[in-house]
């Protein structure tokens, strides 16, 4: 079976969260989407009472993944479910998260080089130290396994995994205008703002493309 990629934008972040954790785990599938708003993401270890600035004013919503907080509202989001047996059918990767997370990434990566973004992971380019204090905001730290622009080292994308009993599922983020609201109204150390132009509608038609040359045959 194909790929299947849906386009569903403007929704609230408590429709978009359920509609992430009910992807089937048997199917390759992924929602693009939008919120109807500025929503907080928190991932599935995080609180409010710490993570959020005291008194913020934005609404927020737990992910079924892990990872940090992620302002939403002015962004491109996708939630991908991929069979752990289109990724590797003779191995077990129940176990790995390393190998499932790079399996989920690659097809985001290569639909933002299809827009003009340079992204990579960022092991494949030179190391940027983070220094000050720990951010709750997915975008105040950059990984060798986070997805970021080959020229200016930025984060262009925030990426949470969840191994789930026959899937991965991943949820990403890319930021892709000016924030909605003050990311400062939302954390006690915000990242610095940066966005990479692209449309809704085309990232979920290179996202597609990109799917179906790396799954359509295993699936």
């Amino acid at each position: 079976m194909p790929p299947i990629v849906t386009l569903e934008p403007n929704l609230s972040g408590i429709e978009n969260m359920s509609r992430d954790a009910e992807l089937p785990e048997d199917e390759v599938v992924a929602r693009v989407y939008s919120w109807d708003g500025p929503w907080v993401s928190l991932g599935l270890f995080q609180h409010p009472e710490s993570d959020l600035k005291t008194g913020c004013p934005i609404r927020w919503v737990k992910r079924p993944t892990g990872g940090r907080a992620v302002l939403h509202g002015h962004d491109v989001t996708v939630g991908l479910s991929i069979p752990f047996a289109a990724i590797d059918p003779t191995s077990d990767l129940s176990r790995s998260v390393r190998r499932a997370y790079r399996a989920a990434a690659e097809p985001i990566i290569s639909a933002l080089n299809a827009l003009g973004v340079p992204a990579c992971l960022g092991e494949e380019v030179p190391s940027r130290e983070q220094k000050g204090p720990r951010s709750a905001d997915c975008f105040a730290a950059i990984s060798a396994n986070d997805i970021v622009n080959r020229e200016t080292l930025q984060k262009v994308c925030g990426c949470a995994l969840k191994l789930r009993a026959h899937s991965v599922l991943l949820q990403a983020s890319i930021p892709a205008c000016p924030p909605l609201v003050d990311p400062g109204e939302v954390f006690t150390q915000p990242a610095p703002v940066s966005w990479v132009t692209i449309d809704l509608g085309n990232f979920a038609e290179n996202l597609a493309t990109a799917l179906e040359e790396r799954f359509c045959v295993r699936t």
